[in-house]
């Protein structure tokens, strides 16, 4: 039950307009500069508290995120956080040049000394958007584009590849991962088809509860248990949203206060967000449905430490993952607040998960 921290770095400023993409003249360099040490505030804490992990993904053209370039970020951690895995949760290779992707990462991984874990996930509807790419075609693209970074680093000799979606005569990546065969690749899934898939090809398998319901990640776990036969690579990764308070009374009074619920409004831009975020989000993810594939209204772990313990204890039985991915920071939350919740995980959450850990271990 190993637990990472997840931080979109936000950019920090209040009062700002909702809406996607973002217009230029809101920005601030200022805000900017203070956007990142705020979030290096929260990895910090994180990292002094006992975290395995920390993460960062890419997002684009909006104030949720200011990574998108994720690898830039995840080199910067690997610098300042000696000991922890670094997390590229991810690059999104529908819209990026994989070959290139694979040489940075590479870099990252020899930078950090074999710390990385790969995170390819085909992202969410305004990075399509934002780079014109068609999501109908994004999961078709990934996995030929997953295929091609993963040949990339292991081919010993230079070879070509000629795809439906990419096409190179000559490939030779320099330089290469430091872990061999090459850095463990998470991909994400929403149906146990694709988590089958995922344990098939030996890669690890990335939830995220604000898209997959409880029910239908434990179905997802278990098909891709089966599929990946115990194999090295067995991993699964939850990634979810917390938000902790000195009481279950306090936390539901700010999460009504902060509106943590509102998280479907930014995924398409105005003035067409529920109708274009509904489709986009179709052609990603699939139609909503009844316990299954939705965007969940409030955080998945929310409460005083205690009920925030059992919540977690009792998804860890339910869904069986092994590492969670873990969010604590929102566009409407005062940064002080994230801070504080993040700090009471430490303080009276995380060491208990730990004795838990140790004793299944010792029992078993």
């Amino acid at each position: 039950m190993r637990v990472g921290l997840w931080n979109p770095v936000g950019y920090a400023a209040e009062g700002l307009p909702s809406g996607w993409p973002a217009p230029g003249v809101r920005w601030s360099a200022e805000r900017g500069a203070e956007s990142l040490r705020r979030a290096f505030e929260l990895y910090d804490l994180a990292v002094a508290g006992g975290f395995d992990m920390v993460s960062v993904a890419e997002h684009h053209s909006g104030y949720g995120s200011l990574t998108p370039s994720p690898i830039v970020m995840a080199a910067a951690l690997a610098q300042r956080y000696p000991h922890v895995r670094i997390g590229i949760l991810g690059p999104i290779l529908p819209l990026t040049q994989p070959l290139r992707v694979a040489e940075e990462i590479a870099m990252v991984d020899l930078i950090s000394g074999g710390r990385t874990i790969v995170g390819f996930f085909r992202g969410v509807p305004n990075e399509y958007l934002a780079y014109g790419t068609p999501p109908a075609a994004g999961g078709e693209m990934l996995r030929e584009a997953v295929a091609l970074v993963q040949r990339a680093w292991t081919e010993p000799q230079v070879f070509g590849w000629e795809g439906r979606h990419y096409r190179h005569r000559s490939i030779a990546v320099w330089p290469r991962p430091l872990q061999q065969p090459h850095p463990p690749i998470v991909l994400g899934a929403t149906s146990p088809e694709s988590a089958v898939w995922a344990g098939e090809h030996g890669f690890g398998l990335g939830l995220f509860g604000a898209v997959v319901a409880p029910e239908r990640a434990a179905d997802c776990v278990a098909a891709y248990r089966g599929a990946a036969d115990g194999g090295a690579a067995e991993t699964v990764l939850y990634r979810a949203r917390l938000y902790i308070a000195d009481s279950d009374e306090q936390a539901e009074a700010d999460i009504a206060r902060f509106d943590l619920g509102n998280s479907r409004g930014v995924m398409a831009p105005e003035p067409q967000r529920a109708t274009a975020a509904d489709r986009v989000n179709a052609a990603l993810f699939g139609p909503p449905r009844q316990g299954g594939t939705t965007m969940a209204a409030r955080p998945e772990f929310a409460g005083s430490p205690q009920s925030v313990l059992a919540q977690l204890r009792e998804s860890h039985a339910r869904i069986d993952w092994d590492m969670l991915d873990s969010i604590f920071t929102y566009s409407n939350l005062p940064h002080e607040h994230a801070h504080r919740s993040l700090a009471l995980f430490c303080e009276q959450v995380l060491p208990e998960l730990a004795a838990t850990q140790t004793a299944r271990a010792s029992a078993s």
